[in-house]
């Protein structure tokens, strides 16, 4: 069979339409959840993160992350120990709020030790908060988990 224009035309715009209605599928498969199921009242209350943030920037370094086989450290320098009692650590998984985890910790001056059976592999944005004086912290921390 001789393959012409007209029969070129046909066989492509075929192909293209398959591929068209194969990717539809894929994307209505996929999950679009929100970031977060108040996103506007958040949205609202930006301004108030922005001051968070940058009365937080002095204890950026003052908190460090490592891992082991099994656990998640998360040591707070001497000065910072002393004055933090509790500690909120949020792990935010983007890809799936399902793997989101939220921890209230005892601050002791030793490591914050979090089993990582409680957590897939994979990025998480880690959020550690904490209140001093009636203001609040919070330093965000990237962690890959392996």
């Amino acid at each position: 069979m001789k393959i012409n224009w007209g029969r070129g035309l046909v066989i492509f715009f075929g192909l293209f339409f398959v591929w068209v209605i194969g990717f539809v599928l894929f994307a209505l498969r996929q999950n679009v959840d929100l970031v977060s199921d108040d996103y506007y009242q958040k949205g609202a209350k930006y301004s108030d993160q922005i001051s968070i943030n940058q009365r937080s920037v002095s204890y950026q370094d003052s908190i460090q992350i490592t891992q082991t086989a099994t656990q998640v450290h998360v040591s707070l320098s001497k000065s910072l120990a002393v004055i933090v009692d509790s500690v909120q650590v949020y792990f935010f998984r983007s890809s799936d709020k399902k793997k989101d985890i939220r921890l209230n910790l005892k601050s002791s001056g030793s490591p914050l030790l979090v089993e990582k059976n409680l957590l897939s592999h994979g990025r998480y944005q880690m959020f550690i908060s904490w209140n001093n004086k009636g203001e609040k912290f919070m330093i965000k921390k990237l962690l890959d988990v392996r």
